[in-house]
């Protein structure tokens, strides 16, 4: 069992940052001394024992570092011999701590200059997603579906009063392909991908175009092979959304985008128990 003793200095102008005195192990007796001044200081304890595993409260420590300091993304944090310090706990235990912000994107190392503070991204929320979550697929599938279909269905009028003749040009483009693939029995994923991109890339909304990327990659990363329409469904799906886009119809376009998610959503409502036909080319999952 250890207990850290913490103090706050003061000074003439007010409180300064907290900063770790002693360290104490209560059961080697032990006292390490962190600082050497203990004049002008108010106490406070923290238990360490049956908590969180050291690193991890370090890396709390860091978060609210980066927070009271105002650090932008690519400014550098303090070397590791300094961190330990200011927190009172080994190198080590800063280490841990800032692998494990580094996996989260809060952090990043550049090899021969230092430690960073990251600029923000969904890729590492993505890549943590709980284990459950990906576990009961249908529940996932059937909510990302959901807030897919509803932010495209809402956006789609804003889109359209923006979306450039080079943007129709691509979509039509995308489109042919995904028919010749269909024709042949293949499925498109990619260039699903790349139509929905397309469909919102003149709004000029960066984190809008990572949010839609990371539901499609959630949803083809846990999707059944078997279930889901066919290549030439999924074709005629989109067919149809570019179709009411050219005619300049907001509404139309908005019930083509529902009508496009309603079918994903009925095959993704189907019973799993109900014994599905062996994966082929000709059902592969598109959206």
């Amino acid at each position: 069992m250890s207990y850290r003793f913490r103090y706050r200095r003061l000074a003439d102008q007010g409180c300064q940052e907290w900063q770790d005195i002693l360290q104490v192990g209560a059961s080697e007796g032990l006292i390490k001394k962190v600082a050497t001044q203990q004049d002008d200081v108010e106490p406070e304890f923290r238990h360490l024992g049956n908590t969180a595993p050291l690193y991890q409260i370090v890396q709390q420590e860091i978060r609210n570092y980066i927070l009271r300091q105002g650090l932008r993304p690519g400014d550098p944090l303090k070397p590791e011999s300094e961190l330990a310090r200011l927190f009172g706990v080994s190198r080590n235990s800063v280490r841990e701590a800032v692998k494990a912000l580094e996996s989260t994107g809060v952090l990043e190392t550049r090899r021969g200059s230092g430690v960073f503070v990251r600029d923000f991204s969904f890729a590492p929320l993505l890549d943590h997603l709980p284990y459950g979550l990906i576990q009961d697929q249908r529940a996932t599938l059937r909510e990302l579906t959901a807030l897919r279909k509803t932010l495209e269905s809402a956006l789609i009028t804003d889109a359209m009063r923006v979306m450039s003749p080079a943007s129709v040009t691509a979509l039509r483009e995308t489109l042919e392909t995904m028919r010749e693939l269909a024709e042949g029995g293949e499925g498109f994923p990619e260039y699903d991908r790349q139509f929905h991109q397309l469909l919102f890339r003149d709004l000029g909304n960066a984190m809008l175009l990572r949010l839609f990327d990371q539901f499609w990659l959630a949803f083809h990363a846990a999707v059944p092979p078997s279930r889901g329409r066919t290549p030439m469904d999924a074709y005629h799906g989109h067919a149809t959304i570019l179709d009411a886009i050219l005619t300049g119809d907001p509404d139309q376009a908005r019930t083509a985008i529902n009508d496009h998610y309603i079918g994903i959503e009925s095959k993704l409502a189907e019973d799993p128990q109900e014994e599905a036909p062996p994966p082929t080319e000709s059902t592969t999952e598109t959206t």
